[in-house]
C-alpha cells in the first residue's frame, strides 16, 4: 500500500489524489494520532485544489485546530482524543463571541461534521464526535434585491461602457449578460456554462440549463430579452468570423458546441471549451457595472454581484404571480422552503402591519 510523501496518520493513508483513503487501525489508535495530520489527510483527499469549497474547508478544520491548541501549546500537539462533542459545542460558541455570523458557523460546523463522518466511515467503532452538535440558529432574512431606480442606475452604467468603441463586442456581451440575468434570475455558473445547442429554434427557451444537484430545467425567455438575444448572437457571430474565418465554415451542429458567452483571449477554434468564461468573470463583470454606477452617483452599488441579480428577479415574479412554487420553479430550487425566503418581511414592514391592522379597528 503506498503513502504520499509527506507523513499521514496510520489510521487514514491516502495512496494518491483521487484515490479513496483506506481505513487503518481502532478508534484508541486513531485518538493517540496527532489531530493536525488527519486534517491534513483529509484535506488533501476531499478539499483538493484552491478553489472556494477548498480554501473554506481548510480555513474551517484551521480555525477548530487552533481553538483546541490553546489548551496544548502548539497545533503539532493536539491529539485527536482533543476533539469531543463538547469541545466542538465549544468552538461554536467561541465562534459566535467572535461575531461571526451563524451561517458562516454552521458552515463551520458542517465542515467538521463531515471529517468526523469521512472517520466514522473508515474507522469501525469510532464515533463522529460532532455528530449530535446542534448547528446555530440562522434567523431567515428576505435576500436583496434591487430597486427599479437602482435597475435604471445599473443600465446607465452598462450604456456608459457600451459607447466605449475600442472594446465594442465585450461592452455588447457584457450588456447582455447583464440584462440575460436580470430577466431569467440563472446564476452565474449556469449563465457561464450555456451553450448555443441549448437556445431553442424559436429563441424562446434555454433548454437543459444545469443548475444544483445534476439537476435539469427550462429557462424561459421574455419578449425584450429575446431581442437583445438576437442583437447579441448577430454581434457574437460577426465578431467570431472576424477573428476566425474559418469559423463560417462550420456546420450548424458544430457551432452548436460553442459557448453563448465568449471570451476570445486565449481561444483556439478548434477546442469549442477555450472560448468559455473563466470562473469569476460573470461576478466581475458585474461588480464592473456596480463600481460605474457607483461613479454615477449611488453608493449602493459597492458589492453588487450576479446573485442580487438573482434575487431581484426572484421578487419581480413573486410580486407579479404571487405564487412560491413557481418562482421555485423559475429558480431551479429543489425545496419550495428555499424559495420561501422571498417572502420573509423586516421588523419595520411587521411593524407597519400592525399599525394598519389597529387604524382600521381590527
Amino acid at each position: 500500500m503506498k503513502r504520499s510523501d509527506s507523513v499521514l496518520p496510520a489510521t487514514l493513508v491516502v495512496a494518491s489524489p483521487g484515490e479513496d483513503p483506506t481505513a487503518l487501525g481502532s478508534p484508541r489508535a486513531l485518538a493517540a494520532e496527532r489531530f493536525k495530520d488527519v486534517i491534513e489527510s483529509y484535506l488533501r483527499y476531499y478539499a483538493a485544489g484552491e478553489g472556494h469549497t477548498a480554501r473554506a474547508k481548510r480555513y474551517d478544520l484551521n480555525y477548530f485546530l487552533e481553538f483546541l491548541a490553546a489548551a496544548y501549546g502548539a497545533p503539532e500537539l493536539v491529539p485527536v482524543s482533543a476533539w469531543t462533542m463538547q469541545s466542538t459545542k465549544d468552538f461554536v460558541d467561541h465562534r459566535l463571541s467572535l461575531g461571526e455570523a451563524p451561517a458562516t458557523v454552521g458552515r463551520r460546523l458542517a465542515t467538521i461534521k463531515h471529517l468526523g463522518r469521512t472517520l466514522a466511515e473508515r474507522v469501525s467503532g469510532y464515533i463522529n464526535p460532532a455528530r449530535e452538535v446542534k448547528t446555530p440558529t440562522i434567523q431567515p432574512t428576505r435576500p436583496r434585491g434591487l430597486e427599479p431606480e437602482e435597475i435604471a442606475l445599473l443600465r446607465r452604467a452598462a450604456d456608459a461602457r457600451t459607447q466605449q468603441k475600442k472594446y465594442a463586442f465585450l461592452a455588447v456581451r457584457n450588456r447582455f449578460l447583464l440584462e440575460l440575468l436580470l430577466s431569467t434570475g440563472l446564476r452565474a455558473d449556469e449563465v457561464r456554462l450555456l451553450y448555443l445547442w441549448q437556445i431553442s429554434e424559436d429563441r424562446c427557451w434555454l433548454k437543459n440549463v444545469k443548475t444544483k444537484g445534476r439537476k435539469f430545467r427550462n429557462v424561459y425567455l421574455d419578449t425584450s430579452i429575446r431581442q437583445l438575444l438576437n442583437a447579441y448572437l448577430d454581434q457574437r457571430e460577426k465578431e467570431l468570423q472576424r477573428k476566425y474565418p474559418s469559423y463560417r465554415d462550420l456546420s450548424a451542429k458544430e457551432r452548436g458546441r460553442y459557448p453563448v458567452f465568449v471570451s476570445l483571449y486565449t481561444a483556439r477554434l478548434g477546442e469549442p471549451s477555450s472560448f468559455g468564461l473563466a470562473p469569476k468573470s460573470v461576478w466581475r463583470i458585474i461588480s464592473d457595472f456596480g463600481r460605474t454606477a457607483r461613479a454615477l452617483g449611488d453608493h449602493r452599488f459597492t458589492n453588487l454581484h450576479p446573485h442580487k441579480l438573482r434575487h431581484t428577479f426572484a421578487h419581480g415574479l413573486l410580486d407579479t404571480s404571487r405564487d412560491v412554487r413557481l418562482v421555485a420553479q423559475a429558480l431551479g430550487h429543489s425545496d419550495v422552503r428555499t424559495t420561501m425566503r422571498y417572502t420573509e418581511r423586516t421588523d419595520e414592514q411587521v411593524a407597519l402591519a400592525i399599525e394598519e391592522k389597529v387604524s382600521k379597528g381590527r
